[in-house]
């Protein structure tokens, strides 16, 4: 006895639904994943420079606010310069690079005090600036 299907065929479209879900999954991904950069979560101006930084990952990032209340910011917790030194003292074993993002209207001295506590820890250090805008 041969039984006979009263359902209507199928045809490919069926199944191209699923395929686009997953192509544009993957060049959302692929899009948003490109933009993301290492920032600070301390909103600062940097200041303006023709030269530019290498492409620096797993880099701890230093950020010297503003006046008149000056604050510094290791990997976007709030320290004192003396927490400071002692917190990155305590990172012998990881990567030695730091990148200094100091604002704009940041005391200079401030700026050179957490310079100096690196470099004396021997990290590599980096200021970050902003490019100039083309003429």
């Amino acid at each position: 006895m041969k039984l006979l299907s009263h359902l209507p065929q199928s045809g490919p479209s069926l199944y191209i639904a699923p395929l686009l879900n997953t192509v544009l999954l993957l060049v959302v991904f692929f899009l948003l994943g490109s933009s993301f950069i290492v920032q600070s979560g301390v909103s600062v101006v940097l200041p303006q420079s023709s030269s530019l930084m290498p492409n620096v990952e797993q880099s701890h990032i230093i950020t010297v606010t503003a006046a008149p209340e000056s604050k510094i910011y290791f990997d976007g917790h709030e320290v004192t310069l003396s927490e400071l030194r002692t917190t990155m003292e305590g990172e012998k074993d990881s990567l030695r690079r730091a990148i200094l993002q100091a604002d704009q209207m940041a005391p200079y001295g401030r700026v050179m005090e957490v310079s100096s506590v690196a470099l004396s820890l021997g990290f590599e250090l980096m200021h970050a600036t902003t490019p100039e805008p083309e003429p």
